[in-house]
């Protein structure tokens, strides 16, 4: 890297000023456009090192596998993106907040009923599973790695707590009484 590609500020103030200019994105946004690319990224070629990462990660699954891994994984993506993109259609106002305070006031709601629908989506997927499927190793291993893309430590859900999101007591029981309610209606 040159000092001609480096920006030039002459105090702290200087950078943390260039700092302030940095518009703000509500999470909803953010994970919007993070997910957007997952339609045309299931056109591109496998590469080695996602095959071999897949492949490590889960035994069951093996190179010839790949193709019908990746067109799992991308619709379930597609299926939670698809639970994102409802959510924020219906709040013309959602997506025009400018700090993070304003995000987590006004759209608090809108990340419960997201979590809560991705939840119970990934249950879905769940109980769908089928241990005897041929398939049963693919489709295991795209619902845990979607499941990590989302929920890991830095997963898609980790960015609420940049603005302070709290999932609360009451908040786990409306999800754990949504999850009951879809178990026992599959068992049904």
């Amino acid at each position: 890297m040159t000092d001609a590609t480096l920006p030039e500020f002459d105090t702290v103030q200087d950078i943390l000023d260039e700092a302030e200019k940095v518009q703000f994105h509500t999470i909803l946004e953010v994970w919007r456009e993070v997910l957007k690319p997952a339609q045309t990224e299931r056109t591109k070629p496998i590469t080695p090192q996602w095959a071999n990462r897949i492949c490590t990660t889960y035994r069951e699954i093996n190179f010839a596998d790949m193709l019908e891994f990746r067109d799992r994984y991308f619709d379930k993506i597609a299926e939670l993106l698809g639970i994102l993109v409802a959510e924020i259609e219906s709040d013309d106002e959602c997506l025009k907040f400018t700090t993070p305070e304003e995000d987590v006031e006004f759209n608090s709601h809108h990340y419960l009923n997201i979590l809560i629908n991705w939840q119970k989506t990934f249950l879905g997927w769940e109980l769908e599973w089928d241990c005897a499927d041929p398939d049963a190793g693919v489709e295991l291993g795209s619902i845990s790695e979607v499941h990590r893309m989302f929920f890991d430590q830095n997963g898609l859900v980790a960015l609420l707590d940049q603005i302070k999101f709290e999932f609360t007591d009451d908040d786990r029981d409306l999800l754990a009484g949504e999850l009951e309610s879809l178990r026992t209606a599959s068992e049904g």
